[in-house]
């Protein structure tokens, strides 16, 4: 057996202004011809130049686009709105690295800023007040914490950073996801706030050169996060199906999980997130909700909104969810979601009393002890914190 390097990505300034849309195009029609030809790579690629391009306009008539998918490109987005981020994120086919709302100071318009740092302070004292001898929450670390919650007053339309990386051929199907959320019609409440940053990501993406119209995804699917209805029955044994409600801040977090599937719906009645360091405050819960709604009347659509969300996959990547998130250093509300979706798919299989799923329950079981480090997985930098070693923890 052997190995050779055919391809590689560059991030030399100088040979990424040399390549066109061409050389992907050339590079997939190689690829189809590895398909029907006894000859290697060092062969196929000294091919004539115009069997190359019959190659790849029949590839393209017949919609073969996979060959297209060899090539990867890398674009870095400013000023992208954090609810197209997310639409972004949610297609299985990429790489993204985002500016994070949970380590990094955010620029929200100035109604928000003004709310965004009051609750910063307000939540300080709070988490203080609450662990005031917890040698893990240093002030360093009671200070992130408290951004990582006050963030949910910023709007999900907040602009961010990212690089983002996706084949050539999935950039083009992302163009016509695009073009197809702009022109269709909707009564959808995230789709047409979405509809004018849609219009802007187009013209960003025409911009780059790469995109090829005649590479569009003949099954006419769409973007996968946001629909209409996704009440669905609820279901638990070797692959599951669950629903509940989840801010935009914390499925930003699980969606990243590519193993599992995710979508939403914008709530009949709307209702937020409420931090559980304040939530034994009655009056604190009060300035809360009176600042979401404030915001929300200004026509802010804050990340600490709750949405409808569906999540399926198979249990095993579940468990590889859980092995991640059930940990202190995971957002409190998407670690608090993984528990409940596993204390329900545990009971689930209980009450099936399906000898078949005993597998599976007793993974699952081994699991259901507290955070990650106590089912086996080795932390570099144990936190020493008890209630998030037990999660129980209120920050």
């Amino acid at each position: 057996m052997k190995a050779a390097v055919v391809a590689v990505t560059t991030t030399d300034k100088k040979n990424i202004e040399k390549i066109r849309k061409e050389n992907f195009e050339l590079d997939g029609g190689h690829s189809a011809n590895i398909c029907y030809t006894e000859k290697d790579w060092d062969e196929i690629v000294e091919e004539s130049y115009d069997k190359t391009i019959n190659r790849i306009n029949g590839n393209k008539s017949n919609n073969h686009h996979s060959v297209f998918g060899h090539d990867e490109i890398s674009l870095y987005f400013t000023g992208i709105p954090k609810l197209l981020a997310m639409l972004l994120n949610n297609e299985h086919e990429y790489n993204t690295s985002e500016k994070s709302a949970r380590y990094t100071k955010m620029a929200p318009i100035k109604e928000e800023l003004e709310i965004y740092e009051k609750w910063i302070k307000i939540l300080e004292k709070e988490i203080k007040k609450r662990y005031p001898n917890e040698k893990f929450l240093d002030d360093k670390k009671i200070h992130k914490l408290a951004m990582e919650n006050a963030r949910y007053f910023i709007s999900v339309m907040t602009p961010t950073k990212m690089k983002y990386t996706t084949s050539f051929r999935q950039l083009n199907y992302i163009y016509f996801f695009c073009l197809k959320m702009l022109n269709e019609p909707t009564k959808n409440r995230l789709i047409e706030i979405l509809k004018p940053s849609l219009e802007e990501f187009i013209n960003c993406l025409e911009n780059t050169g790469f995109i090829d119209k005649e590479i569009t995804d003949y099954r006419n699917r769409s973007f996968s996060l946001i629909v209409d209805n996704n009440d669905f029955p609820e279901y638990f044994g070797r692959v599951y199906s669950t629903n509940y409600q989840s801010s935009f801040a914390s499925l930003a977090q699980q969606q990243r999980h590519r193993t599992l599937n995710y979508n939403m719906s914008y709530p009949n009645f709307l209702t937020y997130y409420i931090p559980p360091i304040i939530e034994d405050n009655e009056q604190m819960k009060k300035y809360w909700l009176d600042d979401m709604n404030y915001l929300f009347s200004k026509n802010c659509v804050p990340q600490g909104t709750l949405v409808n969300i569906n999540e399926n996959g198979t249990y095993e990547n579940f468990i590889l969810k859980l092995k991640e998130r059930l940990c202190t250093e995971a957002q409190l509300e998407t670690c608090m979601q993984c528990k409940k979706t596993l204390k329900k798919y545990i009971k689930a299989l209980k009450s099936e009393k399906d000898n078949r799923m005993l597998p599976i329950l007793n993974d699952l079981e081994k699991i259901n002890t507290g955070s990650r480090c106590q089912f086996g997985y080795h932390c570099s930098k144990p936190c020493g914190f008890q209630e998030g070693i037990m999660l129980t923890r209120k920050i």
